[in-house]
This record gives structure tokens, sequence and C-alpha cells, in this order.
């Protein structure tokens, strides 16, 4: 433990040393909130209801290593380095792969042409999740973030006779990755990502995974259309069975769309999620990825309305609807998220946020928690 420590410790002061010959930034954002958290919870069972300090509740807190070099003739090349922290214990928070640079880890080459970046960077699903409802990144607080099901939050517990998590089978960000950023013509862009399988396993549903998203944003309309394919593969663990960055054969239809009216911001988004593999028991080591047939209908409505020139008042609800073959019926979840955030200065806001989640055979559960986001 004492050799790992030193190693962190080196590693910071060649970072520190290495400004000076290079333009790297040290930079990151710390949210901390404390409050009483309750989810859908099983109606014979006690409240899951928790007082708790905690880290990343409305955006997850963070610390990232970046710089770039200008090439001449309009290029430029680049790296970013970020990893998710618990600020709460200190802990680091790995990606599903489980390693330390979670967040981001790649280099880059921009011009003319637009953006090239090799390496784990952010999927467009993702993107588009955050950028169209007024609580962003949230995982506790925005339905879209819940019900996309990134830290397997998406619902409390399944019913009898279902089987598979839903939501998406990967990470925020796309590991052995390569992205295209377009440039914008007249207000048009888009993206497009292709990552890797790199397993040579006898898993014969593994594949490739890829995205494609196409964004409009000029004035106070802004609107996205996303599909990605998430192919399952058990990339990212060391064992190469089990399957850990992507987990299931996803096929992700997203559209969200905003409209800055002035008096408020209006947001919305609807995707549609068919998942036709599922092996979310990372710990199994399967010599195959078992055929379900589950689907997954996801909306979310929300309003962004500021009431102050530092304050605004943040309104957003979003249903999930899950289903599988053989199954009768559906499991449907719903979470309603109020709160009003306050602009302390550029770096620093507080907030206070109410969230109720309501689940098909559930007991609804109710949130309530302040906190602290504070950038440097």
């Amino acid at each position: 433990m004492f050799a790992k420590k030193n190693l962190v410790a080196a590693a910071a002061l060649l970072a520190v040393a290495g400004v000076a010959h290079a333009d790297v930034k040290l930079y990151g954002m710390l949210d901390m909130s404390v409050g009483s958290f309750e989810g859908a919870h099983d109606k014979t069972l006690p409240s899951t209801r928790v007082t708790a300090v905690e880290s990343g509740k409305m955006m997850t807190s963070y610390f990232g290593l970046s710089g770039d070099e200008d090439l001449g003739g309009g290029l430029k090349a680049g790296f970013a380095l970020e990893s998710f922290l618990g600020a709460d214990t200190g802990k680091v928070v790995p990606n599903n792969a489980g390693q330390f640079w979670g967040r981001t880890s790649n280099v880059f080459l921009s011009g003319n042409f637009g953006t090239v970046t090799i390496g784990q960077s952010d999927n467009p699903l993702f993107t588009s999740g955050y950028t169209y409802n007024p609580f962003g990144s949230s995982m506790a607080f925005s339905p879209t973030m819940r019900h996309l099901n990134y830290i397997n939050n998406a619902v409390a517990g399944l019913p009898a006779g279902f089987s598979v998590t839903p939501g998406a089978g990967f990470d925020t960000g796309w590991i052995n990755s390569v992205a295209y950023q377009s440039p914008t013509f007249s207000g048009f862009s888009f993206v497009g990502q292709y990552a890797a399988k790199e397993t040579t396993s006898a898993i014969s549903d593994a594949k490739n995974s890829y995205a494609l998203s196409g964004t409009y944003a000029a004035g106070p309309l802004a609107a996205t259309l996303t599909y990605e394919k998430g192919g399952f593969t058990p990339a990212g663990n060391a064992s190469g069975n089990a399957p850990v960055s992507y987990n299931a054969n996803d096929k992700v239809t997203d559209f969200g769309v905003s409209y800055d009216f002035g008096v408020l911001k209006a947001f919305g988004q609807a995707t549609y999620i068919k998942k036709t593999c599922d092996a979310s028991g990372s710990g199994s080591t399967p010599t195959s990825c078992p055929a379900v047939d589950a689907k997954d209908k996801i909306y979310q409505l929300g309003v962004s309305v500021p009431v102050t020139d530092k304050g605004a008042v943040l309104a957003s609800f979003g249903n999930l609807k899950h289903t599988e073959a053989g199954v009768d019926g559906s499991v449907k979840n719903d979470v309603f998220s109020l709160g009003y955030d306050y602009t302390l200065s550029k770096r620093t806001d507080v907030y206070a946020v109410f969230s109720n989640e309501r689940q098909t055979s559930l007991s609804s559960g109710q949130t309530y928690a302040v906190g602290i986001r504070h950038n440097f």
C-alpha cells in the first residue's frame, strides 16, 4: 500500500512538473450533498430510507489532466485523462471496466476537418441524455440518467418472471473506441463512434459497438437524433470471459430536443431500446450470450425556469416501460424531480432537490437533498 501511494504521489509531482514544459491543466469538480434518500421499495419490507452525506448526486465528482499542442496549419493535438471520485470518502469510482481513469482517457487530433479521438470517450447517447434534461448528468435526480441505467439503478427490483436489467447495456464512456466529431455547418453537426470488441474468446455473440448522432443547434432550438448498437463483449475484463464494459447486444434510438423561450427552457426526450442479449452478471464466465428479447420505452419532459439572474427552478418527469418476451404485463418506473439551483460564482453553485420514484408493485420513495458544487 505504501509503495502504491508513493507511485501515485510521484505521478502527481511529474504531472505538475510537466506544466512548465507543456500546456497541461489540472481541473475538476466536487459535488457534495446531504439528505434523506429513499427509492421505490418492496411493500412488505422496511423502507430503504437513509440519511447520508453523498458525493456526486447532482453531477459525479471528478478530476482530470488535459493538454494540447498547436501543430500549425490549423492542426491541434491533445489528450485528456479524467477520473471519477467519491468525495465523501475519498474513494476512486472506476468505470465498468474497473479502471482508474474511468471518465476519459484519450488523445485527439483536430482541425478544419473536425476532431478525431482515440481511446475512451463519452458515447453520443450519454451526451444527448445530459443535454436534453434540466438535471444534466445527475445519476440521482435526472429521470433520463436513471432510466438509461448507467449505474444499474433504473429499477428497484423486478417482479417475478422478469430477468433482464432495463436500460442501456454499456457505460457512459466507450473504451477501446475511435470517435469523429464534425465541424458545424449552418447549425448541423454529427458524431460517429466505433468501439472494438477486442476479444478472441469463444463467446459467440461478441460484437463491436458503433454509434451515429446528428445534431441541429441554432438560436433557441436544439435537437439530436442518435442511433447506437452496443455489442456484447468482454472488453475490459482481465479474464476475457465475463462481460464488463458492454454487457448486452443493444439497439438504441434516441431523440432529444430543447427550446429556449427566454422565460423558460423546455426539454424533451424519447428513447427506444431493444435488447437481444443480456449477461449483466459480470461475475460469471458465460461461454455464450443467452438470447433474450426485451424492450424499453423511455420518455422525459422537463423545464428550467430562471426566477432571478442567479437562480433557476428545475423540474423533470420521466417514465420507463420495460417488457420481455414470454412475460405478461410490463414494469413501469416513474421519476419526478423538482429542484432549485443558485449560482454563487462562476465556479460554485448550491442546490436543493426533491425527487419521487414510483414503480410497479412497489411503494414509492421520496428523496430530499441539499448540496454544493465547486469547479476548479
